[in-house]
């Protein structure tokens, strides 16, 4: 979290040529209106429901579009999406859990995982949440020392064991954006 993972995947989708879509796991979050903050994690694979997520990415490798539903962050809710992704000659699917789950990783041709420092991550996420999700300084701060870090180290690290390439997220995101298209064209 906070290691740039949405910016870089928007902008390798903006640079190639021929079209491309960001598929965002985030999207897929569970709705929890109404569950005590206290006990809210996002920060775990069971979060995600990743059978729909999944379903949508077949569907989309086998060209037809899809509607993925829209998580807000400040609330916690999932709606019915309103947004159609159409099928594109490069889908980019991004989230803290695209290589967790095998079924997923069968699906996507070159995984790349972006790595940072935790406090790099701390720094960068407490700059958004603040911004986009209506959190104060100190509440992503205790999120993420008894959340995020922990699942992090859990469930997140070793999936790096599944990808072709791993980046360093203190790079220029065009430096790494360029690093992901130049191992698309000789893919």
């Amino acid at each position: 979290s906070g290691s740039g993972k949405t910016t870089l995947a928007q902008t390798v989708v903006d640079r190639v040529t021929g079209g491309g879509v960001v598929f965002a796991l985030d999207a897929y979050y569970r709705d929890q209106r109404g569950v005590d903050e206290s006990v809210i994690d996002v920060d775990v694979p069971e979060a995600i429901d990743h059978e729909l997520a999944l379903e949508h990415l077949r569907s989309l490798a086998a060209g037809r579009e899809v509607v993925p539903p829209e998580y807000d962050f400040a609330t916690h809710s999932r709606t019915p999406g309103r947004r159609i992704v159409a099928p594109a000659p490069l889908i980019v699917v991004e989230g803290l859990f695209v290589l967790y789950w095998a079924e997923v990783r069968d699906l996507v041709h070159t995984r790349v995982f972006v790595t940072l420092d935790h406090d790099e991550c701390l720094r960068r996420r407490i700059e958004r949440d603040v911004r986009e999700r209506g959190r104060t300084r100190s509440e992503v701060v205790s999120q993420y020392e008894n959340k995020v870090r922990p699942m992090y180290d859990r469930h997140v690290d070793a999936t790096r064991n599944h990808a072709h390439l791993v980046l360093d997220g203190r790079a220029a995101i065009d430096v790494l954006a360029e690093q992901i298209l130049t191992v698309l064209a000789d893919s």
